[in-house]
């Protein structure tokens, strides 16, 4: 008898794979064209001393955080020191700003230093926490300073922690856009002083890591791809977050000394490479349908590794033990439209419903019921000023990259970006495809 429960938990999507698990792990770099945690590893040697900074991109939870793992891994094996977060983790919420995202930084390498025994020099600690006094800049009536906000630089870094982590200033980040907004604009009254002060944080730290003979530090951010394209500022302005970020901000950034990566929505409306002076890495989706004009082989493939993700996934036990029907996955990977984290949440869903039903095997009905059930939260997301352009999209896989539409379909996932060898292919994903909406839309039968 399967250990249906055991199984359900090993398809947790929401769990990225720690960089030294290699029994779950697939290589994927066949059928996305790159060995992403390999080239963050060789960029980040071939800098060398120079600071360096990479960006990340891919639809939401493609695995991104899996490949930054397994860089992580990779970078510590090649002596350097990493510091690694998660934005959106850290502030509960997908409106922040880059002044969020440097004061995250700062924090957390103060905090991550402290628990491997290294401490990060008091002053440069001191002229952070005094300038974040200085511009008010803290959670009034929870922390008390001299008359002067003078802080010792003997309690500097155990302050800053307070400041910037869960209690301090960390609470007051996840009170919305309107108070990012606030805080930013009290940090922009000298924005020259608060970049000089979280250099100099970061400046310390390489200088510690250094001496105790790593070849340097790498901070990692995190969830930054999950930033959402606008919010509403307080003077009722529609502000464009993700351009703001990674293109206002770029040099804001690029500021930090030493080598940083950053994650980045697949929406963002820019050339990254000419302000970043690299390309980002690209983490697409894994084709799993034949596309016109493009070889079999690639689709074929695909749906090779996925089900390998799935064996690896259920260890001991066979994919013909799981299914009735060893066809019935390939229903679930094509329902997936090679987007890793929907085919984990599709089994996990079936292997729940097979429970419900108290019945051994995925049966056609299992999978019929969490394909429905995924396509309804699909439906949800899907608006009538989207349908003309997915009509096009679908008709010829490529779209307008600079379309707002298009950038709010990519971002939500509703249409997918592969590579194909040389070729970029933009198509629907397959559970938008199946909606009501979109198939009354091009006046087809859902059921033909």
């Amino acid at each position: 008898m399967l250990d249906l429960a055991a199984i359900y938990r090993a398809f947790d999507a929401f769990e990225p794979l720690p960089a030294d698990d290699n029994v779950r792990y697939v290589d994927l770099a066949p059928v996305r064209g790159s060995r992403i945690a390999h080239r963050l590893t060789r960029r980040i040697q071939m800098a060398g001393d120079k600071p360096s900074y990479h960006l990340v991109m891919g639809h939401t939870k493609c695995g991104k955080t899996t490949e930054l793992n397994r860089a992580v891994g990779m970078l510590s094996e090649h002596k350097y020191f990493t510091v690694m977060f998660d934005v959106e983790e850290q502030l509960s919420g997908r409106t922040f700003e880059y002044t969020s995202v440097l004061l995250l930084m700062a924090a957390k390498v103060v905090a991550q230093f402290q628990e491997k025994g290294i401490l990060v020099e008091e002053n440069s600690a001191k002229k952070l926490a005094e300038f974040l006094i200085e511009k008010e800049v803290t959670v009034g009536g929870q922390l008390s300073f001299d008359a002067t906000g003078k802080v010792d630089a003997r309690v500097a870094p155990n302050l800053l922690v307070r400041l910037l982590g869960e209690f301090g200033l960390g609470l007051e980040l996840r009170g919305g856009y309107q108070r990012s907004r606030q805080i930013t604009t009290q940090i922009e009254a000298d924005t020259r002083g608060f970049i000089e002060a979280v250099s100099e944080l970061v400046q310390n730290a390489c200088q510690q890591v250094l001496s105790l003979g790593y070849k340097g530090l790498v901070i990692v951010c995190d969830g930054c791809d999950k930033l959402n394209l606008n919010a509403t500022d307080e003077h009722g302005h529609n502000r464009d977050l993700q351009i703001s970020m990674f293109v206002d901000h770029a040099a804001e950034l690029q500021s930090v000394p030493c080598h940083v990566i950053y994650t980045v929505p697949i929406s963002v409306q820019a050339n990254l490479g000419d302000i970043w002076e690299q390309s980002p890495e690209f983490v697409p989706a894994i084709p799993v349908t034949k596309f016109p004009d493009i070889d079999e082989k690639y689709s074929r493939e695909g749906r090779r590794k996925l089900t390998e993700v799935v064996d690896r996934r259920l260890g001991d036990t066979s994919i013909e033990e799981l299914f009735q029907d060893v066809s019935l996955l390939k229903q679930l990977v094509d329902a997936s439209g090679g987007h890793i984290s929907d085919l984990l949440l599709l089994i996990r869903d079936a292997v729940l419903e097979a429970q419900v039903e108290e019945e051994a095997k995925l049966t056609q009905e299992h999978v019929q019921v969490a394909v429905r059930r995924r396509l309804y939260e699909y439906t949800r997301l899907l608006e009538n000023k989207y349908l003309e352009i997915l009509v096009v999209i679908d008709q010829y896989k490529t779209a307008t990259a600079n379309s707002d539409s298009y950038r709010e379909l990519v971002f939500k996932r509703l249409v997918l970006e592969y590579i194909c060898g040389d070729k970029t292919v933009v198509d629907l994903h397959p559970l938008i495809a199946a909606t009501d909406a979109y198939q009354r839309w091009r006046r087809v039968d859902p059921n033909e």
